[in-house]
């Protein structure tokens, strides 16, 4: 139970603030674990050892505390992808890791559904639940199909550039 508790991403959400910081600190419970590893006497450490571990489990029943692996991070990282947000901690992505680094930058997923706007734009809805709308018009895009690819990167300045098979990419922006 222990070992499966360590390569798990500890955030604590009550009383700090997230986006002050660049990451979360540790959760109180979390690094009570932390240091009964430092106590000597095996019989002491197993005492230590237990009372930290009913308070993580206690402190995560209550929500104070939550234990998320990495792929859930991932998985909201890239379903906030398109949003300008500020660098909270957890969902920054780790400094120097070429993965999150490219999930900032890019997006593939898939057209759930589709509808044409006004003056040849689109609204598309992915399967990950984003809503993009286009901003320009090119006769050389692909009209959009549910289940259709979409590939989304992430240009300068705060622009999106959306492409759906293997259309031509056009500008685009995040609405929901």
């Amino acid at each position: 139970m222990m070992k499966a508790l360590l390569p798990l991403a500890v955030l604590a959400l009550a009383g700090t603030s997230l986006a002050a910081a660049d990451a979360p600190p540790a959760a109180r419970p979390y690094t009570a674990l932390q240091a009964c590893r430092a106590i000597a006497d095996p019989a002491q450490r197993l005492a230590c050892y237990d009372s930290a571990a009913a308070a993580l489990d206690t402190a995560t029943k209550n929500q104070d505390v939550v234990i998320v692996d990495r792929q859930e991070v991932k998985k909201a990282r890239k379903g906030l992808f398109g949003f300008n947000l500020p660098r909270i901690g957890f969902l920054a992505g780790r400094e120097g890791n070429v993965d999150d680094q490219a999930d900032e930058q890019t997006l593939d997923d898939t057209v759930a559904s589709a509808r044409p706007l006004p003056y040849g734009k689109w609204r598309i809805t992915l399967t990950t639940g984003g809503v993009w709308e286009t901003v320009e018009v090119d006769s050389r895009f692909t009209d959009p199909r549910p289940g259709m690819a979409v590939n989304l990167t992430k240009g300068a300045m705060g622009n999106y550039f959306l492409k759906v098979a293997k259309g031509r990419a056009i500008s685009a922006r995040r609405i929901g």
